[in-house]
């Protein structure tokens, strides 16, 4: 488990990154994520085109700030500083770390950009650079996860998230290829793998094993037992492996299957993370884990929903349904959760480096933005439900509108934050 930030070993400070460096990352996420707000503020009718892959387009380009911009962003920023603390393996190049930013940030921007404005080649050129830039944070994290020590449970679902990543980036520039050069395939197939290995492998089982230490290092409780987190990794792989299957042969069967194991995946996950948090020391966890189980709910809600899909029982509407619990719901509920807990703690630990003791998290935790921010992106969130059920563009761009509020709160929060560091 991760000490607390004043009982930061000598060892484990030597592993810090410099704080820049992770902030950098953090800082473009919350940027990202207010822009992925605005532009289906502008563009509410994308929801539902959106989830029927409709292609090149406001959409795509707002899907992806908040995949790449806000989800990529914040995992790869939070494994660089945290995981070398876990595995008691220092980043094999800080200036590698600093290009992966620079590269992503770019890469994000340029298809973003070219997405909404259906240019291929603006689209393929920032494909490109994200490729790149995950490329390397590959390395790194190979060089981690080869040399780790201990947390075997958390090395485990780090390499789940690595070959998820190559697969990821490979089915990435087929589709790339595919708007910007014609490159025939089907469009539909790839794209609903390369939402599989985005959400549920790469993003998702860094979620998982990062969930392993984070969550019981805030609760102060015992981490869930490497047996059951490696039996949950297991389930997860052999659903996205099936899925991958089901999807390529167009086997309903297969997808069912792949529906199920993801099921008894999260419900295992779930299970030993609130029999860990039962057993802690804290008396209260905090208004950020409201989040983390409004994210656990969207998780297990996301992969039932699934399984209703593969068997043809799903109500209208299901796919624009499922996409809000998985990338909103589950993913985008949860990195926020962890961030608001993360952020403060290291500003913390990087505060009592000075030469003097570690100041207290709750010193460097602005409460009211972050409270702000829970209302807002908890009714934002409602709302797109209700809006995917519906087919209503008017909820969309209402809650558009408060998810917008609410990253401005975010973001509140975030500068806050950095104005007391540099006190």
């Amino acid at each position: 488990m991760i000490p607390a930030a004043g009982g930061f070993t000598a060892g484990a400070r030597s592993r810090l990154l410099p704080a820049s460096v992770p902030l950098r990352y953090f800082g473009a996420a919350v940027l990202f994520h207010a822009l992925a707000w605005a532009v289906l503020l502008a563009y509410p009718e994308e929801l539902a085109r959106f989830a029927s892959f409709g292609g090149l387009g406001p959409g795509l380009a707002a899907l992806h700030l908040v995949t790449l911009g806000v989800l990529a962003m914040t995992a790869v920023g939070a494994t660089l500083q945290l995981l070398p603390v876990a595995t008691r393996q220092a980043v094999r190049s800080v200036a590698a770390a600093k290009l992966v930013w620079w590269l992503l940030a770019l890469g994000v921007a340029l298809f973003a950009a070219g997405a909404a404005a259906y240019r291929p080649q603006l689209l393929g050129a920032g494909g490109t650079a994200v490729v790149v830039a995950l490329g390397i944070y590959g390395w790194l994290l190979y060089e981690n996860l080869r040399h780790a020590r201990g947390m075997r449970a958390v090395v485990a679902h780090g390499w789940g998230a690595l070959a998820a990543l190559a697969l990821l980036a490979a089915s990435g520039l087929a589709l790339v290829a595919h708007y910007e050069h014609g490159l025939a395939l089907e469009r539909g197939a790839f794209a609903a793998a390369h939402l599989v290995l985005a959400a549920y492998g790469f993003m998702g089982l860094l979620a998982l094993g990062l969930s392993q230490f984070l969550l019981p290092m805030f609760a102060v409780s015992p981490a869930p037992s490497a047996g059951s987190a490696l039996a949950a990794l297991a389930a997860a792989g052999s659903a996205i492996l099936v899925s991958l299957g089901a999807l390529a042969s167009g086997s309903r069967l297969l997808l069912a299957c792949a529906a199920g194991l993801g099921v008894a995946a999260a419900a295992a996950h779930v299970v030993a993370m609130e029999r860990a948090l039962r057993r802690r020391l804290r008396p209260q966890l905090g208004p950020a884990f409201v989040l983390v189980r409004v994210a656990w709910a969207c998780l297990l809600a996301s992969v039932v929903l699934a399984t209703l899909i593969s068997l043809s029982w799903a109500p209208p509407r299901a796919a624009a349904l499922f996409g809000v619990l998985l990338v909103p719901g589950w993913l985008l509920t949860f990195l926020l959760a962890v961030l608001q807990r993360i952020v403060p703690f290291l500003a913390s630990v990087h505060a009592g480096g000075r030469g003097r003791g570690a100041p207290l998290v709750s010193s460097f935790t602005p409460e009211r933005p972050l409270a702000a921010h829970r209302f807002l992106h908890l009714v934002a969130l409602a709302l797109l439900l209700v809006a995917a059920a519906s087919g209503a563009d008017v909820l969309v761009r209402l809650a558009a509108a408060a998810g917008l509020a609410g990253a401005l709160a975010y973001g509140t929060f975030f500068v806050q934050v950095l104005a007391r560091l540099k006190e």
